[in-house]
């Protein structure tokens, strides 16, 4: 009877788990766009590999916030959301621009008229960004 309550406890457990892997999340990747007064992405791609969703979170995880810098201006480099699209969620958002130093700057929402305004900014030193762009560009 013990075996049992075991068995099925254990069981339980393996069901809720698989219910918290990345299966049905998906990476969006695209380019911001502006044309004349419309501006919004061109999506490009869908990551739906478990590890690549794992390392991305993994590396939002590292970003720190920052001062948001005079020359962040113009249109993102890219951007990507992960969404749950069966449920209609999206988790994570952000707009990248990479910089000269191989650091990448990234916020939450686009800049209005080119200017970033008041927005939350993260930065991820030179390592991070290179992986997220390996995982964005796979």
């Amino acid at each position: 009877m013990k075996r049992l309550k075991w068995l099925i406890a254990i069981t339980i457990t393996a069901i809720t788990l698989a219910g918290c892997s990345s299966d049905g999340e998906v990476i969006w990747v695209g380019v911001p766009y502006q044309e004349d007064e419309t501006s919004g992405i061109k999506f490009h791609t869908d990551i739906t590999d478990a590890e690549s969703i794992t390392d991305l979170r993994d590396i939002i995880n590292t970003e720190k916030e920052m001062e948001q810098p005079a020359d962040l201006t113009g249109l993102a480099d890219t951007f990507f959301t992960l969404d749950i699209p069966e449920e209609g969620v999206s988790l994570i958002q952000r707009y990248i621009w990479y910089r000269e130093d191989g650091s990448a700057l990234l916020t939450r929402e686009e800049l209005k008229n080119n200017e970033a305004g008041n927005k939350d900014v993260y930065i991820l030193a030179p390592e991070q960004a290179d992986e997220l762009k390996r995982i964005l560009e796979e």
